[in-house]
This record gives structure tokens, sequence and C-alpha cells, in this order.
């Protein structure tokens, strides 16, 4: 998936983390000339992760997935 975040008046958003690298990957991040950053986050298995931006303690934002298997035809 790709995560798009507005520019943020303070600078730059900080870097992505995953809360379960073996579960959610940053694949990707990158911030253009405008301040927009794209993320781009890769699920390996099921399970609930999150992705925040910003220290652990106080998250400047966080992204909660939950993925699950579907059948494949």
């Amino acid at each position: 998936m790709t995560v798009i975040l507005e520019p943020r008046a303070q600078g730059a958003w900080p870097q992505p983390r995953s809360s379960n690298p073996m579960l959610a990957l940053v694949t990707s991040s990158a911030t253009d000339g405008k301040g927009v950053t794209r993320v781009t986050v890769r699920a390996t298995r099921t399970g609930s992760v999150t992705v925040t931006w910003g220290p652990q303690s106080a998250p400047l934002f966080a992204l909660r997935l939950s993925v699950a298997a579907y059948p494949v035809q």
C-alpha cells in the first residue's frame, strides 16, 4: 500500500517505523519538492501492525493495519 502524507508546516515527516517489520515492512519513503511524502508499506503475513512517524512515546501519525488472508483463485 502507498500512504501519501501532506506537507507539514513544522518541516518534513520523520522516517516511518513498523512495530513489526516481520509483518509489515516499509519498503520506500520519499518526499518531493512540495513536501508531499509517499511511503510504501508491504505486508508479508497476516496479523496486526502499527506504522508510526515520530517518537514512539508520542508519534505524529500512526497507521494501524490488520492484514488478513484471502483465498486465491
